[in-house]
């Protein structure tokens, strides 16, 4: 590590007689967060910094900044501390710098480089850094990735996958050491472009808040309230020279374009855009606050709903399958308007992702109660139901068929069982499901959860001692049908499951049993088929139950 001694007093004249002059280390002692996370650190000695350094003014401008505030914290100033430090400050930030300034400390400065072999002047700015690193006893480490192949192999822009990489460097380091922060250059023209990329985009409330002043409070920007053009005049002052990215200077790619050509007519039409771009993102930070607050509750009550509707609707389903519900047309009128944007995060809760015009319209048919069903990710669909009012998030994979020669089926919290009968047990039963036979119910389920709650459900039925085996479990097919109960005729299942108002992304894991002929006899909780019927005076019959637990 680099440590810089107690003497290197050379910058404190200059900042003990005036520091306003020096912007960017005055943006470094009045950015909040900073003295936060070093209070929350514990005043770490040494405490680890680590910047990303591009060569480009923004960065370059930032490391001399933090190598300003090294040799300051080792030679503190005695007095005059609270003109050091910019009024910015909150009062609790205040008390923090002053406690760290109460001492000289030591810290340790690292600069990490990305060489991403996109242009013939990659190493030559590798070597700048070297040097400039090397000048002012800087500790540097420099890698190098291939940034075009990463792209190409995850789909992303190049833009995109070095971001990703140089983070991915600053990740290790604060991984490595727990008390160590990380800085990124971003500034004030940055988050402007930033802003106005995100509203192109359509990418709602959190790009409209712009670049985060840190993240997870280890990774802090400190220049996000500085203009380019002040980094660039005390770069000059200084005959501080960088790198020039020259793909920078062409408006062929989005971000450029924005730079270029529409930034700087937005700061004709009012010179304050910058600033007031920031104060707006800044603004908008306390209504998401207010709204994670509002989706957070609206995602507990939807969670304790979902809990409720599948222990009341025990639904005989076939693995691999998972399902989830919940009300939204019953939470009230005053958030109809929000409905969109709350069903965009709520699905992702429930493993579902839709896109911010699949989320209108399905908010459309809440309000409309009319049906609409959509992917929402691999494996994953997204259904209102408007005869329960429920909108269904269904994870299913391709169900698997089963030939049943065992007495039982275990099938996760369900179970299937075969029953030899006899006597007058055939006789009881088949009284019993023409009085009490269960069903399934999708219709008028949303009445509330005042009725209490079975540990388990058994659907049953029963057929005659002669039906050809092995039974076989299996998903519905195209075209099956099913031989109506009175014995006379058949009937498509795809008109059973409409006339049960089976929501349709759960049709194809609804069980169906077969006999060894491929005759379907069974859907479980649905119909009890012709086929195989016990006469009224039969002496022996075969009684399946399907039992589904909590």
């Amino acid at each position: 590590m680099s440590f810089y001694p107690a003497s290197a007093n050379i910058f404190m004249v200059a900042a003990r007689k005036k520091t306003a002059r020096n912007d960017l280390l005055n943006a470094v002692l009045g950015f909040g967060p900073f003295w936060r996370a070093v209070a929350g650190l514990e005043f770490p000695s040494p405490l680890p910094l680590f910047l990303l350094l591009s060569g480009g003014p923004d960065s370059v401008g930032l490391a001399l900044a933090l190598h300003d505030f090294a040799k300051l914290a080792a030679d503190p100033p005695k007095n005059g501390l609270r003109e050091l430090l910019p009024a910015a400050l909150k009062r609790t930030e205040y008390e923090v710098a002053r406690k760290y300034f109460s001492r000289p400390r030591s810290v340790s400065l690292a600069l990490l480089h990305l060489n991403h072999s996109l242009r013939p002047s990659a190493e030559e700015e590798e070597l700048w850094v070297k040097d400039f690193a090397k000048r002012r006893g800087i500790r540097c480490e420099c890698e190098t990735q291939n940034v075009a192949g990463y792209a190409r192999l995850h789909h992303t822009s190049v833009e995109d996958a070095g971001r990703v990489i140089r983070y991915a460097m600053l990740q290790r380091k604060l991984e490595a050491d727990q008390t160590a922060l990380g800085f990124t250059a971003h500034t004030m023209d940055d988050n402007a472009e930033s802003v106005l990329y995100a509203l192109a985009q359509r990418a709602g409330i959190a790009g409209m808040l712009g670049i985060a002043p840190e993240l997870h409070g280890h990774v802090l920007r400190p220049f996000l309230h500085l203009r380019k053009q002040t980094i660039l005049a005390e770069l000059k002052r200084r005959r501080q020279k960088y790198v020039t990215d020259e793909t920078n200077l062409v408006p062929d790619r989005p971000r450029t374009f924005l730079r270029h050509k529409v930034v700087p007519k937005l700061l004709e039409l009012n010179p304050k855009f910058l600033e007031n771009t920031l104060a707006t993102c800044k603004n908008l930070q306390g209504y998401d606050q207010l709204i994670c607050w509002a989706l957070d509750s609206v995602t507990k009550l939807a969670a304790a709903e979902d809990i409720q509707w599948r222990r009341r609707l025990l639904l005989p389903l076939l693995p691999p399958v998972g399902w989830h519900a919940f009300a939204p047309a019953g939470w009230g009128e005053e958030i109809s308007g929000s409905l969109p944007v709350i069903l965009f995060h709520l699905l992702h809760m429930f493993g579902a992702t839709l896109n911010w015009s699949a989320a209108a319209k399905l908010a459309d048919a809440v309000a409309g109660s009319y049906s609409y069903r959509a992917k929402a990710g691999r494996g994953v669909a997204v259904e209102h139901h408007p005869p329960s009012g429920l909108v269904f998030v269904v994870q299913h994979g391709e169900p698997t068929s089963y030939e049943l020669r065992d007495a039982s089926l275990a099938l996760g919290p369900q179970k299937l069982e075969i029953e030899q009968l006899q006597g007058e047990m055939v006789r009881e039963l088949l009284a019993a499901l023409a009085k009490t036979e269960r069903h399934v119910s999708f219709a008028d389920v949303t009445g509330g959860f005042s009725d209490p709650v079975k540990p388990n459900v058994v659907y049953e039925a029963v057929f005659s001692a002669d039906t050809p085996q092995p039974l076989k479990l299996r998903p519905a097919r195209r075209g099956d049908r099913i031989q109506l109960p009175g014995g006379e005729g058949h009937a498509k299942l795809s008109d059973v499951f409409v006339n049960a108002k089976v929501p349709h992304s759960l049709r194809s894991h609804w069980p169906v049993l077969a006999d060894a002929n491929d005759e379907i006899l069974w859907l479980p909780g649905l119909l009890r088929g012709g086929a195989a019927r016990v006469p009224k005076r039969a002496r022996n019959g075969l009684k399946l139950s399907w039992e589904i637990g909590q």
